[in-house]
């Protein structure tokens, strides 16, 4: 009886206290990121008035690293509350040499190579179906190999390696793509 009071207790608290400090550095980092963005491309953002008066100030700010730290935190308070995925995608598609998308402009289409790793690496739970339904469409893929690389994706991204996962993410997609096109 005990335990479940203990455990519904654990439940009503909320995030830990280092996963609401996680959060806050995601927020300082995405604003100091868009710090480098142009004036332009900052506007497309359709960001309120007070926080791009806030991320033009860090511009100006001396080279004094706790100036630039506390600021960077007033960036992560003012934006606390908005949509982080959705932000943090408009400003990876702004920093991308690469796009010609802008934030509301339309999709550019998917080549069916990244459609079938994106089908893949979609969830951890039906990766195993989605490789044998590729496989029945591509019969020139391995399942062994599909599923090494699928593997090695899904543990680089528990681990945090962005790099690895990366490299991971790579490899797979030259093998999908020599195997389907």
């Amino acid at each position: 009886m005990n335990s479940n009071k203990a455990e519904l207790a654990l439940d009503e608290e909320g995030p830990s206290k280092s996963q609401l400090k996680r959060d806050a550095e995601a927020l300082q980092n995405l604003g100091v990121r868009m710090s480098q963005l142009k004036p332009k491309q900052l506007a497309s953002l359709e960001l309120d008035d007070v926080l791009v008066k806030a991320i033009e100030d860090y511009i100006k700010l001396p080279n004094s690293y706790a100036a630039r730290k506390r600021h960077a935190q007033y960036i992560g308070k003012l934006m606390r509350g908005r949509d982080y995925p959705a932000l943090l995608r408009a400003v990876e598609e702004l920093e991308n040499p690469r796009s010609t998308a802008r934030p509301g402009s339309a999709a550019k289409p998917v080549s069916p190579t990244a459609r079938a790793c994106a089908k893949l690496l979609a969830d951890v739970a039906t990766t195993e179906e989605q490789i044998t339904l590729l496989i029945e469409e591509h019969s020139k893929l391995e399942r062994q190999t599909l599923r090494q690389l699928c593997r090695s994706i899904f543990s680089a991204a528990k681990k945090q390696d962005s790099a690895a996962e990366k490299r991971a993410r790579n490899k797979l997609s030259h093998y999908v793509s020599q195997h389907i096109n």
